[in-house]
C-alpha cells in the first residue's frame, strides 16, 4: 500500500454567518479535510448554532496554515 502526503492539519474552516455584507458577524464552528479525490470534504462541528444563519466553508489560507 502506497502512502499519500495528506495533510495533517485541517483544510478548510466551517463558519456560521448571521448578516449580510458589512454586518455579517462570522462565527467559526468548526474544521474541514478535503477528500483525497477533492470531490468532497469530513467536516468536524464543533459548535451547533441556535439562531438562522448561513453556514460557509473556507479553505484556509496559507498564511493562517503556518500560524
Amino acid at each position: 500500500m502506497t502512502k499519500t502526503n495528506t495533510p495533517k492539519g485541517p483544510t478548510h474552516e466551517v463558519f456560521h454567518v448571521v448578516g449580510d455584507k458589512d454586518k455579517a458577524r462570522w462565527t467559526k464552528i468548526g474544521v474541514g479535510w478535503q477528500h483525497q479525490d477533492h470531490d468532497g470534504l469530513n467536516l468536524v462541528i464543533n459548535y451547533t448554532p441556535l439562531v438562522a444563519g448561513r453556514t460557509v466553508v473556507r479553505k484556509i489560507k496559507a498564511q493562517q496554515e503556518e500560524a
